[in-house]
């Protein structure tokens, strides 16, 4: 048993640091996210490029275009950040401080993702929405739409607002 204990004792150890660890974003998670830009780029950029022909955006006036086009970009560009956020490291000063920032970032992002999902469905709807002859019907087809965005607007504020209590419990954890 002392020449196995001996030779574990004078294993040579690794010389990469964690920042050399974390630097390689080898997360499953992080894959995940990145795979799910991806599509989404793709999905997104899809539509833009079909979109002039499949919903007659030629018919439109460009101010309608042009506030689909931002609004498609807004949502590929939250999805981004997202990742960015995601993506960077929490070690470059001790651990408590780092979870703070990373908290701070947390909810500074889950106001502008609420947010910005918020007005880039409203463009959506409008390139659509606006051109529209309106008649009771519609109206109240367009009811459920809206409590349909409202009710998902809820639920991604909830999850949001779970994420935030894990990452505070955990902070008040390491603060005891």
């Amino acid at each position: 048993m002392d020449p196995l204990k001996s030779a574990w004792d004078n294993a040579p150890t690794p010389s990469r640091n964690i920042s050399a660890i974390i630097g390689k974003h080898t997360s499953p998670v992080l894959k995940d996210i990145r795979k799910q830009v991806i599509l989404e780029a793709i999905g997104y950029t899809i539509f833009l490029v079909v979109y002039y022909d499949f919903f007659d955006g030629d018919k439109k006036p460009f101010y309608l275009n042009l506030l689909l086009v931002i609004s498609v970009l807004c949502m590929l560009a939250q999805s981004v950040t997202g990742y960015v956020l995601a993506r960077q490291p929490a070690v470059k000063y001790n651990l408590l401080e780092s979870m703070r920032k990373k908290l701070h970032n947390i909810r500074k992002y889950a106001v502008i993702s609420i947010f910005t999902k918020i007005l880039a469905f409203a463009g959506i709807f409008a390139f659509f929405l606006v051109t529209i002859r309106w008649t009771q019907q519609k109206y109240l087809i367009l009811i459920p739409l809206v409590i349909i965005m409202a009710v998902q607007a809820y639920f991604q504020w909830k999850i949001w607002a779970g994420r935030i209590y894990r990452v505070r419990q955990t902070l008040e954890e390491l603060n005891q």
